[in-house]
């Protein structure tokens, strides 16, 4: 009887550590996967924020696609001329740049993944990249000038 309530015991501690470690996994891959909205020009979308070294790095490459109206936006510490390139990348998508004061400032269009290696270099210093799905720009009528808003928080490089 003895070994009977003991095997609870360690069954119920059990339950318990796989349900916080379940928690936390749940809240730390929704945190890491979390869009925020923004408005370019006169179009919304969904991002992944980008402001990490990790996820600059990483970026869209590897993923199969991208859901329509949505983009990754990265976010660096500094404005400088940046280069991006297709590494990994499986689908086509334009690439838009902009400067520290939320302008765009340039946009490649329809980059295709047979470009790599070639590198795509911004027109002028950047401070933000924004990456959607080959054509939302022209779909959109994105042009150099836009203004790009956040819709709530705005978020920094870390």
């Amino acid at each position: 009887m003895k070994s009977h309530k003991g095997f609870i015991k360690f069954f119920i501690i059990f339950l318990l550590i796989l349900l916080i470690l379940g928690g936390i996994f749940y809240f730390w891959s929704k945190e890491r996967n979390k869009k925020v909205e923004i408005k370019l020009g006169n179009s919304y979308l969904q991002v992944e924020i980008a402001n990490t070294i990790t996820k600059r790095e990483r970026g869209l490459s590897l993923r199969k696609s991208l859901p329509e109206n949505e983009g990754m936006l990265f976010i660096f510490k500094d404005s400088k001329t940046r280069s991006f390139w297709m590494k990994n990348m499986e689908f086509s998508i334009d690439i838009i740049w902009i400067d520290e004061n939320l302008k765009v400032v340039g946009i490649e269009r329809n980059i295709s993944p047979a470009t790599f290696p070639d590198k795509f270099e911004s027109p002028k210093p950047v401070k933000y990249v924004l990456e959607v799905n080959a054509n939302w720009a022209e779909k959109n009528k994105i042009k150099v000038g836009d203004k790009l808003d956040f819709l709530g928080k705005k978020y920094e490089a870390k």
